[in-house]
């Protein structure tokens, strides 16, 4: 079995498709090295919850792709149309930020500095060739954060 990597939900290790919500899956993939590179996709407003209940989504999805072997993670948080996105987004990015600040965070990046012209970020998507395909969608995204384990 394996986890979506939109939704989260137990899915089988062969899939291709999502049975939950229908997002298309890539087959993990070995390494050089022969550790699983892959990245994972975590949307936490999904249902609009209230804030306290995203953040334990949000630590839930960090400590599951941590045990994993996932390298980065991003956070869909949504960056304030619907209202209650805005503090959201300002909840996640916080706790991401104090995260970083105990050390189990590498690296954060705001979708709105994410794009090949932040040299940590270009080097990233050269390290991490699954974070290409969404490339176009993730670069300037307000409504998103990448964290890299």
């Amino acid at each position: 079995m394996k986890e979506c990597m939109v939704c989260g939900n137990e899915i089988e290790a062969s899939a291709w498709q999502c049975s939950f919500c229908g997002s298309h899956q890539q087959p993990l993939r070995k390494s050089r090295k022969g550790a699983q590179e892959r990245v994972r996709t975590v949307n936490v407003k999904t249902g609009l919850p209230p804030v306290e209940e995203a953040l334990l989504r949000l630590e839930a999805a960090l400590n599951s792709a941590r045990q994993e072997g996932v390298r980065v993670v991003r956070v869909i948080h949504g960056w304030g149309s619907g209202g209650s996105e805005g503090k959201l987004r300002e909840a996640c990015r916080a706790y991401l930020n104090r995260k970083k600040a105990e050390g189990r965070i590498r690296m954060l990046f705001r979708g709105e500095e994410y794009g090949r012209e932040n040299g940590l970020v270009k080097e990233l998507l050269g390290r991490c060739g699954e974070l290409r395909k969404d490339e176009r969608t993730d670069s300037g995204n307000p409504g998103i954060t990448i964290v890299v384990l």
